[in-house]
């Protein structure tokens, strides 16, 4: 919930980006956020008000991996135009749709068993099985052709920029997806290979959204200042 509340307030910040500039990328921006937010939702809603309903908690799930499908394309698109405008963007929009609702019809297959712990967390029951390494590496791949090269693609920017704005919309952009793609990280080493409890997960992704918030909220007053 607390990565929901503060994707929440980047959804403003975007629409602010997408005011000034009105084009094409900052189009892209707002529909690669909302996407994820509607990808966060369900387990959102699921955690606060049906942690005690296994079904529900299975939906959350399955929703929530054809949503990702579309926030990895809408990046893939979001790449090409910054980097490549030569090639059409719905190019890599269409190929990283394919492989993202591949990976959402395979996640449906998997027998989730989710339950609440006495601790109050929800464990999501997920089986050792070869389908559940196969939706891993395939999530993981998509993760690393969509937000890394667009990280390193910010954060060049970033460095190279002669412009203030340019300079912070890029550094909160980029630390905003770096958090995205550590939040999948977490959920991937302390659930899948240090077997950590998922109190572990939720304490970490509370403390990554104070900082992202932070590093938002101050980014934003800079821009402010750029714009007076």
């Amino acid at each position: 919930m607390s990565v929901f509340l503060v994707l929440g307030y980047f959804v403003f910040r975007l629409f602010q980006y997408w005011k000034k500039e009105k084009n094409l990328v900052s189009k892209l921006w707002i529909y690669f956020i909302i996407f994820f937010e509607l990808f966060l939702l369900p387990k959102a809603i699921g955690g606060m008000f049906f942690a005690d309903n296994p079904m529900f908690l299975k939906m959350t799930i399955y929703l929530g991996a054809f949503f990702q499908a579309f926030a990895f394309a809408v990046i893939a698109a979001l790449v090409i135009v910054i980097k490549f405008p030569r090639i059409s963007p719905w190019l890599g929009f269409f190929t990283l749709f394919l492989l993202g609702w591949t990976a959402a019809i395979l996640t449906i297959l998997i027998p989730f068993a989710p339950f609440l712990e006495q601790n109050g967390t929800i464990n999501w029951g997920l089986p050792p099985t070869s389908l559940v390494s196969v939706v891993s590496i395939m999530r993981a791949f998509l993760y690393s052709i969509t937000f890394f090269p667009l990280i390193i693609i910010l954060f060049d920017q970033f460095k190279n920029s002669q412009n203030t704005y340019a300079r912070m919309k890029a550094l909160g952009l980029g630390v905003t997806l770096l958090f995205l793609a550590i939040t999948a990280l977490i959920d991937f080493l302390f659930i899948g290979v240090f077997k950590l409890g998922i109190i572990w997960r939720d304490g970490s992704l509370i403390l990554g959204s104070v900082v992202l918030f932070i590093t938002l909220f101050l980014t934003r007053k800079t821009i402010s200042h750029q714009n007076i």
